[in-house]
């Protein structure tokens, strides 16, 4: 898989401008292009995902940028394979995470919400959900429908794009426990 078109162009330069040093960034940069197709590898074989590569990714070039800044005279290839081993390293971790996650409810109750109910009816406990979210995530909700990226979300609300994901992931696992631990699953009030 080669990264192409705009998408890849836009991430590249948010992950590689990112330690205030031209040729660093160069070096950076170069790196996580040679590294990308590994992240999205490692994304998909520990966690079964391809959209967490950007995240991995993320994360390495973070703390690639933190080993360039100690070691400035590093090859370009070990600078390569520094990121290829966070990358593996954090794909292992958090699948290690996800397999020991406990899950809430029943696969009836999922098959009864996903299946069995007619579109109108999922879209009356979306709205439900929606209205039971605080505004902070009602906002994300929003821009996420219209496509923006959590970087750009963080950007309007001048906060880091990692604190923003996950005090909107923590509102949702917490709005999730609280409706499956009241009672009947199949009535969102």
């Amino acid at each position: 898989m080669q990264p192409q078109g705009r998408i890849w162009q836009e991430l590249t330069w948010s992950w590689a401008y990112s330690t205030g040093h031209p040729a660093s960034d160069q070096k950076v940069e170069a790196a996580a292009k040679a590294a990308w197709p590994y992240a999205v590898l490692c994304a998909w074989t520990y966690l079964n995902d391809h959209a967490a590569a950007h995240d991995l990714m993320d994360h390495a070039v973070q703390s690639a940028s933190n080993y360039i800044g100690r070691h400035p005279e590093s090859p370009d290839n070990k600078l390569k394979w520094h990121i290829k081993s966070v990358l593996k390293r954090r794909a292992r971790q958090q699948g290690e995470k996800k397999s020991r996650e406990i899950q809430y409810g029943s696969l009836r109750d999922l098959e009864y919400v996903y299946v069995g109910q007619s579109e109108a009816e999922q879209r009356v406990y979306a709205t439900e959900l929606f209205r039971r979210l605080s505004p902070f995530a009602q906002s994300i909700v929003e821009w996420r429908w219209l496509g923006y990226s959590w970087r750009k979300i963080a950007e309007h609300l001048d906060m880091d794009h990692t604190a923003v994901r996950r005090a909107y992931f923590r509102e949702m696992e917490l709005l999730l426990h609280a409706l499956s631990q009241s009672g009947d699953s199949s009535q969102c009030g």
